[in-house]
């Protein structure tokens, strides 16, 4: 540009001015142009990522209330959205909770009843879970937030146990590389150091839904206590790994265990379940509970209670959680079955 206006006073009359003044407009327009692109772009970035982002964040983050579907495919997500934005932006409360298992006919008589229980997972608690009043308002949104969450454990559990025995049971002289892999990984999973698969088979099974639940509710004082509300610790696992759970307010200065935290309920599920069919403590459990199988496929949840006693300190653990099996009735639910909701789920934030 300083070249050009120097021409331009000296060379007022030259023929070749006006090209001097083309010359300049151009780059003048085309450096305007290219500027406007790219911030155009950049804005258009910028704006794309932070939008997705934002949703992903709070479809990854704040799950905190969602569903599962077997027939996502044949369903209008958009719809669901826009039906459930109200929800998405208010807190998650025992409130939602309620409102939620209402709308979907989601009652413990039905359950009791029809033994189908609806695939609606929650989390965590609500932060106000504590302060319900009414006695059997809690313990029935306890068990029912936690009814789907250990029958899909179990079913987990079941898949696996299906899978070794149909390897097992093959007629093939040789086992294909990936389920001798799978098969590795299993061995190591559930700790069976003699590689053998009814040793395996023995650990891989169900857990009673009844003794589950009243596990869950004597741990965790049916889901009122810190260390679930802090950490969905429900089934109060200790853990000597500094910083890998939460320190008990009456824990003795010379002690270094925690309770163990977990990202959602649904882990802590999933770790309870694992610690029953993997510690030694539980090794007589298992066994009697491959037996009432082999012999009738019908487990009484009440005579398997004597070989957890080693679960808890209380020399009466035992008795307890009969005493809350029998007064809640919880044998009931040992029978009940998922069935798949035909739509999509609604995330409920919890602040």
């Amino acid at each position: 540009m300083v070249i050009f206006i120097k021409k331009l006073v000296n060379n007022y009359n030259s023929i070749y001015h006006l090209g001097y003044i083309f010359y300049g407009g151009s780059v003048v327009l085309m450096s305007i142009m290219i500027m406007m692109t790219c911030y155009l772009n950049l804005y258009k970035f910028d704006y794309t990522i932070l939008h997705d982002s934002s949703e992903k964040i709070n479809s990854i983050n704040k799950e905190n209330f969602y569903y599962d579907s077997s027939r996502v495919a044949n369903y209008n997500l958009t719809d669901e959205i826009e039906n459930q934005t109200e929800e998405i932006n208010k807190k998650f409360t025992t409130v939602d909770l309620k409102i939620m298992f209402t709308k979907y006919a989601y009652t413990i008589e039905s359950v009791r009843k029809n033994k189908l229980v609806p695939d609606i997972s929650i989390n965590k608690f609500p932060k106000d879970f504590t302060s319900i009043k009414s006695t059997n308002d809690k313990k029935s949104l306890f068990i029912k937030s936690l009814l789907p969450l250990i029958i899909k454990e179990n079913n987990k559990i079941l898949l696996t146990n299906n899978r070794i025995k149909k390897i097992h049971n093959s007629t093939s002289k040789y086992i294909s590389k990936d389920n001798a892999l799978w098969l590795k990984k299993q061995f190591k999973k559930y700790k069976v150091s003699s590689h053998n698969i009814n040793d395996l088979l023995i650990k891989v099974d169900t857990i009673p839904v009844s003794i589950a639940l009243a596990q869950a509710a004597i741990e965790s004082g049916w889901g009122t206590s810190r260390f679930v509300i802090e950490g969905n610790a429900l089934f109060g696992q200790w853990s000597w790994f500094k910083g890998s759970g939460i320190v008990p307010e009456d824990r003795d200065s010379k002690e270094t265990y925690e309770i163990k935290s977990f990202e959602s309920l649904g882990r802590s599920v999933a770790a309870y379940m694992k610690n029953l069919n993997t510690n030694n403590n539980y090794s007589e459990f298992r066994v009697v509970r491959g037996n009432y199988k082999e012999n009738s496929n019908v487990i009484n949840s009440i005579k398997l209670l004597k070989y957890l006693s080693s679960y808890a300190e209380n020399s009466e653990y035992s008795n307890i959680l009969e005493r809350i099996i029998v007064k809640n009735n919880l044998q009931e639910f040992d029978e009940a079955k998922i069935y798949r909701l035909p739509y999509k789920v609604a995330n409920l934030i919890s602040n």
